[in-house]
């Protein structure tokens, strides 16, 4: 890929007819013929502007980590699924580094929701299971889902068993053993059981809300990583002519440069 570069050096001392050269000279440089030429502009004795011009083939350099070239054309596919992947890295493809944290940032929040909900219900669990222990004479706690639902609907096993009975719903019949026994010390201990262990599915279900939030951040930001790509693309082939500004503090000294692509 070919390169055209030009810089302008400044020295103090400018004045508004030398900025206007200069001006003209930038507006003019994408007429100048594939050569080296240096022009230089004086206008005084105790300055003066320096106008380079150089064609070269430019080779793109071994990229270190976290660099990008400017001048290439980026694959709006590959934004697109980085991006759908892991959120941010499409838009860190593109050269987009704020965005690229903005989507990745987003991503780390959703996580960290579900790790403290997972953590929330866990406890939950632990607390509405050691209620019973202590209220309903249930022992240990190593039984499965029904069996701590079936405990909050019933003040005992020999309760719940005989409307089972009743249902002929012979098959949920509880053996009637230690190990499934249960019997509550008072009814309103059984329904703050029952209230909080709903209360705990309900916080277990928002679980539900966080992993559909991750989900569409993967959509936006594959869908803007996309958009990022098509509009640097577009941007290339709309103005080739890549402008710079830069200032040397240590010797007061203006930098103007760009590139134009053939």
């Amino acid at each position: 890929m070919k390169m055209f570069k030009c810089s302008v050096s400044l020295l103090p001392g400018r004045s508004p007819a030398g900025r206007f050269i200069i001006l003209a000279f930038l507006l003019l440089a994408n007429l100048l013929p594939a050569q080296d030429e240096t022009v230089i502009l004086p206008f005084s004795e105790a300055n003066h502007y320096r106008l380079a011009f150089q064609l070269e083939e430019i080779t793109p350099p071994l990229l270190m980590p976290g660099e990008q070239i400017t001048f290439e054309k980026k694959s709006p596919a590959r934004a697109f699924f980085s991006s759908l992947i892991l959120p941010g890295t499409g838009e860190a493809y593109v050269g987009e580094d704020f965005q690229s944290k903005l989507f990745l940032g987003l991503e780390l929040v959703g996580w960290g929701l579900v790790i403290a909900n997972v953590i929330n219900v866990n406890m939950r669990e632990s607390d509405y299971q050691n209620y019973a222990l202590m209220h309903a004479t249930v022992s240990g706690n190593a039984k499965d889902d029904q069996y701590w639902i079936d405990i909050g609907k019933y003040d005992s096993i020999y309760e719940y068993n005989e409307q089972r009975r009743r249902e002929r719903d012979l098959g949920a019949i509880y053996p009637e053993t230690r190990l499934n026994y249960w019997q509550w010390d008072a009814n309103a201990n059984r329904l703050n059981y029952d209230g909080y262990r709903i209360e705990t599915r309900e916080v277990e279900n928002s679980r539900l809300y966080f992993f559909a939030a991750i989900a569409l951040n993967h959509l936006l930001s594959a869908i803007n990583a996309l958009r990022l790509a098509n509009a640097h693309n577009r941007n290339l082939e709309e103005n080739p002519l890549q402008m710079n500004f830069n200032y040397n503090p240590y010797q007061q000294q203006f930098t103007f440069s760009f590139h134009k692509t053939f």
